[in-house]
């Protein structure tokens, strides 16, 4: 199993004096953070959640959670993994699934079917008994743009419909995917479904909704800034970017938000990284202040779940 590497721990000596100098009061190792973007699914092996090369993966990312304090993740994922995973961290996890299931199975290179009825869409009763009974508590990974359907699609008015009314935050893929996604996962996969300016038609019509960017990046979409601003119910989250791209250009993508004044709706994810990498990405930014890196990573995401002492206090 390939190693995850504790990026954070790379810092040492006077390099990490200097840059605690530069953000004021130290944020150390026991930080809360809420990671908005993370996964249950088979990471190991094709196959059911209790293969044994998937339970490996599940104790060591939930292992990750817990070195790392991280004291919520949202995890979206297959039906048969979230129960699977939420047993092993029942305070940690808010569960969320992934719709529309192209042929019933979930839409990337992790499959496994989605839903226990191998549905490509979840029966709305049984999906509000799942929230309503807490079992859920967040919509999505929102995969229309694996489907070939715009986020507007009526096929999707029901659960936006849904999430509406019970406050349930929805988030969505946007912006691509990994290299040939449409010839060697999902077929019906397009570039132009995951522009986040075609989110503009949800938000209009369903002004309540709590909506989750993934995927952020105004380097590539420029108007997500005036998104943001038209919409402050607008959150967002900016993985894989923190690992593809290069320091100083992610460090140029929260600085985007900053001069915008929106960077107390930006909030920390991960999409399967390491934590330790992830985190280290952001505290290295040296143009951030304590509080605005303390919102970053932990506050925000708090603020946008209405669960703001979740900050509060480490696991």
């Amino acid at each position: 199993m390939q190693q995850r590497k504790m990026g954070y721990w790379y810092l040492a000596g006077t390099g990490l004096l200097w840059w605690l100098s530069l953000v004021g009061s130290p944020v150390w190792a026991n930080q809360p953070v809420i990671d908005m973007h993370f996964h249950a699914w088979p990471y190991g092996a094709d196959g059911p959640p209790d293969h044994p090369e998937n339970i490996a993966v599940m104790n060591e990312m939930i292992d990750g959670l817990k070195n790392h304090n991280v004291v919520l993740a949202t995890a979206s994922g297959p039906q048969a993994f979230l129960e699977r995973w939420s047993r092993e961290a029942p305070e940690r996890l808010l569960l969320g699934p992934v719709l529309p299931c192209e042929g019933g199975m979930n839409p990337n290179w992790y499959q496994y079917r989605c839903y226990e009825n191998g549905a490509e869409f979840p029966d709305l009763a049984w999906l509000r008994a799942q929230y309503e009974n807490g079992t859920y508590q967040v919509m999505g990974e929102i995969y229309t743009q694996y489907a070939g359907m715009s986020y507007a699609d009526p096929r999707m008015d029901p659960y936006y419909e849904l999430a509406q009314e019970l406050g349930i935050p929805v988030a969505f893929h946007t912006h691509s995917a990994p290299p040939l996604t449409a010839s060697r996962c999902c077929p019906n996969f397009r570039i132009s479904f995951g522009d986040p300016m075609q989110l503009e038609e949800v938000m209009v019509k369903y002004p309540r909704l709590k909506v989750q960017i993934m995927h952020a990046n105004p380097l590539v979409y420029p108007m997500l800034l005036d998104l943001m601003a038209q919409y402050p119910k607008v959150y967002v989250e900016l993985s894989p970017f923190q690992r593809l791209l290069r320091r100083e250009k992610f460090h140029r993508l929260l600085r985007a938000f900053k001069e915008a004044g929106v960077l107390s709706r930006v909030m920390f994810g991960t999409d399967g990284d390491d934590h330790g990498d992830a985190i280290e990405a952001y505290r290295s930014a040296d143009f951030l202040s304590a509080r605005e890196l303390e919102g970053l990573l932990c506050k925000n995401a708090a603020r946008f779940l209405r669960r703001r002492d979740a900050c509060e206090a480490s696991h």
